[in-house]
């Protein structure tokens, strides 16, 4: 990062931690952080020793109508991330929840990711590893994300991005009450449904991801249009704390499929980038009842990145 963009960048991280509190931008059926399978590519997108970015966005409720503990119901999303160039084809990034949701510490640190990368031809190839540090471990796992990356060089202005990836889910969420959905601050269609005084709903499960896309680039400095769809799907066990030795758990499968858009306006020492999500497809199954949904625009999620490096 240039040293003239240092002092922009502490102020910007700054401005996020003191503003309004939103709950974590969630690209899946749960309200949480999720950084990943959203334009990733397996390329380094910084040049400097480190890089400072921030992100906000503005999305419907979950799919599920369960969200962490402590965190405020809101349309709105911050986030904030740090990488660093650990060694010439290794970065580390700390990825943060700026609403410092329980249990995450005065920064919300969400996830801590080492991503090594190397190249091949025309290709270049990474393997991500995502933890969850304040995620709840059983036998001393933690939730975690393997991603194997690529991306692809098809012509001097053509890139396509292609992850796949598993996700090991481990969280606490609190359901729904009829409290929250009167006041429309979840998602009025979400399943799981709960009364004052109910107990955490414990999530374990696991999800398979695949993100594909294609990049237009069209300036010097890595400036791009990008157009690229993600796939989810997951199989989830939900057990209440409050539940009885007779209660069994909840199953909830689910899959999503997102249809997403950006831009990306680059300089050496900055990064704007604005993106558009729509889900085109939904599925669940919970308690063997199925829900099915084509595309719903009015669940687009829209956001901005801005990053300093």
């Amino acid at each position: 990062m240039p040293l003239r963009a240092r002092p922009i960048a502490c102020l910007l991280v700054a401005a996020l931690a003191a503003g309004p509190a939103g709950t974590a931008a969630a690209q899946g059926g749960f309200q949480t952080l999720d950084p990943f399978y959203r334009g990733e590519a397996a390329q380094r997108s910084f040049d400097g020793g480190f890089a400072l970015s921030a992100e906000a966005a503005v999305r419907d409720a979950d799919l599920l109508g369960i969200a962490e503990p402590g965190t405020p119901a809101s349309p709105l999303a911050f986030s904030g991330r740090l990488d660093y160039a650990l060694l010439p084809q290794v970065d580390l990034s700390l990825v943060a929840d700026l609403t410092g949701g329980v249990g995450r510490g005065p920064l919300g640190l969400s996830w801590v990711v080492v991503k090594p990368y190397w190249h091949n031809e025309q290709t270049d190839y990474a393997v991500r590893l995502a933890v969850d540090p304040a995620s709840e471990g059983g036998l001393g796992f933690r939730q975690t994300d393997v991603a194997f990356l690529s991306t692809t060089t098809l012509s001097p202005s053509v890139t396509t991005d292609v992850a796949l990836g598993i996700r090991r889910v481990r969280a606490g969420y609190t359901p729904a009450t009829d409290e929250a959905l009167d006041a429309g601050t979840v998602n009025p269609e979400g399943f799981l449904r709960g009364a004052p005084g109910d107990g955490v709903v414990r999530v374990v499960g696991q999800e398979l991801r695949v993100s594909w896309g294609y990049n237009i680039v069209f300036d010097p400095a890595g400036s791009r249009l990008a157009l690229g769809l993600v796939a989810e799907a997951g199989d989830y066990a939900l057990v209440r704390t409050d539940a009885t030795p007779d209660d069994g758990p909840e199953r909830i499968r689910s899959g999503i499929g997102w249809l997403r858009t950006g831009f990306e306006f680059s300089r050496p020492s900055f990064q704007l980038a604005p993106f558009l999500s729509l889900p085109i497809v939904t599925w669940a199954d919970v308690r063997g009842e199925p829900v099915r949904y084509g595309p719903r625009p009015e669940k687009l999620r829209a956001g901005l990145r801005v990053m300093l490096r």
